[in-house]
């Protein structure tokens, strides 16, 4: 599944359970910060002559070991509900995992297999034969399913996703869309 459609999830998890921004911020960072050991495209991509994006993508990030230290470690970072976020980063990290061996196959069919207990096991791995490309139609659907939810949050509760990356920008959109429908009016 595509990083944004990872965020939101991660993010719409968060909003009726966590109070506090920052932890709501570091729990949604949860569902993408798997994708980090994905770096490698660029590096790949700018030298022309490395292949890190296959060899570590779906390894390193997203193994059990690696659910474990990014729920530690924003348990660590946050500073009200340290149980609440190690818990919800882990389910998170692995709605990542299930949704990545669901919906992540390659366009020229490759399907990603998740080695979840890499680095101690690399030859076991997760895959699924139903496993569909990742601009299938079901991902689309599942998008626009955490984009309309989100849309509700945001008419409902004047938060949006934006808030994971600045408080500010939050209010900005919101700030926007006021000077935008009172001069509608």
């Amino acid at each position: 599944m595509a990083p944004v459609a990872h965020l939101l999830f991660s993010w719409l998890t968060t909003v009726k359970i966590i109070k506090n921004r920052r932890e709501r911020a570091l729990v949604a960072s949860a569902g993408v910060l798997p994708d980090l050991d994905g770096m490698g495209l660029f590096v790949d991509w700018l030298t022309g002559k490395t292949n890190f994006y296959l060899m570590y993508h779906h390894y390193i990030g997203h193994s059990i070991f690696a659910a474990i230290f990014i729920s530690t470690l924003l348990a660590v970072l946050s500073k009200t509900q340290k149980r609440l976020v190690f818990l919800l980063s882990f389910l998170v990290v692995h709605f990542h995992i299930l949704f990545d061996i669901v919906g992540s196959k390659g366009p020229d069919g490759y399907q990603w297999p998740i080695f979840y207990f890499f680095p101690i096991n690399s030859s076991f791995s997760i895959t699924w034969t139903g496993q569909w490309e990742l601009n299938a139609w079901q991902n689309q659907l599942f998008m626009l399913m955490l984009l309309s939810i989100s849309l509700y949050v945001a008419v409902t509760k004047k938060l949006t996703f934006l808030e994971v990356f600045s408080v500010q920008l939050n209010k900005a959109l919101f700030d926007l869309c006021k000077r935008y429908f009172y001069k509608a009016r």
